[in-house]
């Protein structure tokens, strides 16, 4: 996946499952860990960082989102679609834009795209 580059987000998502979510981002995604205890952790990929933590207080995962605009959109693609709930396949869209929509493991919504020439 040489050719992918992340390029922009920084969201922060609760999670009822922490490890799992960690372990999603860095395996799946391709994240590294920079930072990581058992109530936080913060993860990378080129210029974009993801802050995860555990549930607080009721408030849970399932609701968030992020749009995370990269080069290589369709190699990513590719090499994740196997792997995710894809809820929208890579297409073009009218407003500019190549890209998907999936779910992490919690249940939140991520799009992914890349700007159409």
């Amino acid at each position: 996946m040489s050719e992918v580059r992340f390029n922009q987000v920084a969201p922060a998502f609760a999670a009822r499952d922490f490890e799992a979510l960690v372990t999603f981002y860095r395996d799946v995604m391709g994240f590294a860990e920079n930072y990581k205890t058992g109530v936080y952790a913060v993860l990378s990929r080129d210029a974009v960082q993801i802050h995860l933590y555990p549930e607080r207080d009721g408030k849970v995962g399932g609701h968030n989102s992020a749009y995370f605009f990269i080069d290589g959109v369709d190699a990513f693609y590719e090499s994740v679609k196997d792997r995710v709930n894809v809820v929208h396949p890579i297409s073009d869209q009218e407003y500019g834009l190549r890209d998907f929509l999936m779910q992490d493991p919690e249940g939140n919504n991520i799009g992914v795209a890349q700007r159409i020439a």
